[in-house]
């Protein structure tokens, strides 16, 4: 942002982790070709007006002067991080159980769209500082995931069966959808998420 004006837009695409920053006219274009999930455009008096999809944009991280504001949606955010890499931090948002055993997470961006991982992708994140929301520890031998400002004992639960286990991080990226299954349009379309000005 530059004052009060928004002068481009961090995106990020929650199948691969990559992401960018994109001006105005480039987060327009992407969003009329239909690759962002989560917001809409249409044009009042010859202005762009960009419309949230499941996420309201005013709730969404700002990076202004270098520093990030509003941070609900991102956790908790380390000094030693640049504020780029602070809007693209994911947050646990719910576990995914076989049985009594922790089989894989779900994490959620900034934007609100969320994928299923295994648990051992989610370590990985939390050892890249990539979680707002956990952290690993060591535990008498055992590298476990401690909650940042949530316990993540109370997070929603997706119990799977063993048969399931296996298919934990194929998820179609949405709540509620079933491992592995991926409707016509998310197949079609590569997912980006806009998640930040």
């Amino acid at each position: 942002m530059d004052g009060t004006s928004v002068t481009g837009y961090q995106m990020q695409s929650i199948e691969t982790g990559k992401s960018g920053k994109f001006t105005r006219e480039q987060a327009a274009f992407l969003v009329g070709r239909g690759q962002v999930t989560n917001c809409d455009a249409s044009i009042y008096q010859d202005k762009i007006i960009f419309k949230g999809i499941g996420v309201s944009l005013e709730s969404l991280p700002i990076i202004r002067d270098g520093k990030v504001s509003n941070t609900d949606r991102i956790g908790h955010v380390r000094k030693d991080v640049t504020p780029e890499q602070a809007v693209n931090q994911l947050m646990i948002s719910g576990v995914i159980v076989s049985g009594r055993n922790t089989v894989g997470y779900v994490i959620r961006n900034a934007g609100g769209q969320e994928k299923k991982i295994k648990r051992e992708d989610c370590l990985k994140l939390a050892s890249q500082n990539r979680l707002g929301n956990a952290r690993i520890q060591n535990y008498n031998g055992k590298v476990i995931l401690r909650g940042v400002g949530v316990n993540l004992n109370e997070l929603p639960v997706i119990n799977v069966g063993k048969e399931n286990q296996a298919g934990a991080n194929t998820g179609a990226g949405q709540p509620g959808a079933g491992a592995g299954q991926a409707s016509a349009g998310q197949r079609a379309r590569k997912k980006v998420v806009y998640y930040g000005a």
